[in-house]
C-alpha cells in the first residue's frame, strides 16, 4: 500500500459516504481494481471512518451542541431530536447486527452492489419527484413536515432502512434521505436528519470494527494478515495521516454540495450516476471480468 493508495481511499471514502452514491460499493470496487480483492487494512478502514465523522462534526457543531444540550435538559428542542436519533439507531443497530455476516459475504459478489445501486437510483428518482411536486403546495401537510415535526415513525422507518442497507450497495444517504421524504418529510429536513444519524451510525460501526483490532492488540498477539498492512507498505502512521485527511476534506466538501442540492430538489444527477454506476458493476460481477462474481 502506497501514499496515492491510502489518498484515493480517503478521497473515496469521504465522497461516497455523504453523496448518495454508497460507499461500500465504491471502496469494494477500489480494493479489487487497487489490491485483487484484498480488503484494506481494517486499522485503515477504521480510520478513515474517523475523518468522515469529524467532517459530520465540524460542518454541524451547531446542531451537535444542541443535541448534547438536550441530553442534559438545556435545550428542548435539542432533546427531542436527540430522542429520534436515539429512536433511529434501534433498528439500525439490531438489523446493522443481524445482516452483517451476509453484507460480508456480498463482498465477493460485484453483481449484488450493482443491483443496490439500482435500488438506490429508484430511490433517488421517486423522492426527487415527490419532493419537486410538493414546492409549491400551500397545504402544510402535503407541503412536507420540517425536522421539528419529526415522528416517532419516522425514525424507526429512517433507521430500519439504514440498518438493511449500506454494506450491499444501497446507499446510506440515499436510502435514508429517501425514506424520510416518503414519509412525509421536506428534503431538507430528511436529509438533515440523515446528516445527523451519521454522527452515531458512523461512530457505532467504528468502535464494532474496532473490536476485531483490538483482540490481538490487548493480548499482544501480531495483527493477522488481513487486518495488518500488506508488507512493503509505507509507514502506517503517514498512509492513516494521510488518509484521514482526505477522507475528512472531502467528506466536508460533500457533506455541504449535498446540503445545497437538497435545498431545492436536485437529486437526479446522483440517480443517473447510481444508474450507470450500477448496470456496470451488475456487468463486472456476472461477467467475472475482475476475478470475482
Amino acid at each position: 500500500m502506497n501514499l496515492l493508495h491510502a489518498i484515493l481511499l480517503g478521497l473515496i471514502q469521504g465522497l461516497t459516504e455523504f453523496l448518495p452514491v454508497s460507499s461500500t460499493a465504491h471502496l469494494t470496487l477500489a480494493e479489487h481494481l487497487m489490491f485483487g480483492g484484498r480488503p484494506m487494512p481494517l486499522a485503515f478502514d477504521v480510520l478513515l471512518h474517523v475523518g468522515t465523522l469529524l467532517a459530520l462534526m465540524i460542518y454541524f457543531r451547531r446542531e451537535l451542541v444542541q443535541v448534547v444540550m438536550g441530553c442534559f435538559g438545556m435545550d428542548r428542542e435539542g432533546g427531542r431530536l436527540a430522542l429520534w436519533l436515539f429512536v433511529a439507531m434501534i433498528p439500525t443497530a439490531i438489523f446493522g447486527l443481524a445482516t452483517r455476516g451476509v453484507k460480508e459475504a456480498a463482498k465477493e459478489h460485484l453483481w449484488v452492489y450493482g443491483l443496490g445501486l439500482l435500488l438506490t437510483a429508484a430511490f433517488l428518482f421517486l423522492a426527487n419527484r415527490l419532493s419537486q411536486g410538493r414546492v409549491n403546495l400551500h397545504d402544510q401537510d402535503l407541503a412536507g413536515r420540517d425536522l421539528q415535526d419529526l415522528r416517532p415513525m419516522d425514525a424507526l422507518a429512517v433507521g430500519t432502512i439504514q440498518g438493511l442497507g449500506g454494506g450491499f450497495g444501497l446507499s446510506r444517504s440515499g436510502s435514508t434521505i429517501a425514506i424520510g421524504v416518503f414519509r412525509g418529510l421536506k428534503l431538507p429536513a430528511s436529509a438533515r436528519f440523515s446528516f445527523l444519524l451519521g454522527m452515531p451510525t458512523i461512530a457505532a460501526a467504528a468502535v464494532v470494527e474496532l473490536r476485531g483490532l483490538l483482540k490481538p492488540l490487548l493480548r499482544h498477539l501480531p495483527l493477522p494478515p488481513e487486518l495488518a498492512f500488506p508488507t512493503g507498505s509505507l509507514s502506517p502512521v503517514l498512509l492513516c495521516t494521510a488518509g484521514i485527511l482526505a477522507a475528512g476534506i472531502s467528506g466536508y466538501l460533500a457533506i455541504g454540495l449535498l446540503d445545497r442540492f437538497t435545498r431545492k430538489p436536485r437529486l437526479n444527477g446522483f440517480a443517473f450516476y447510481c444508474l450507470g454506476m450500477g448496470l456496470v458493476l451488475l456487468a463486472l460481477g456476472t461477467t467475472g471480468v475482475l476475478g470475482h462474481r
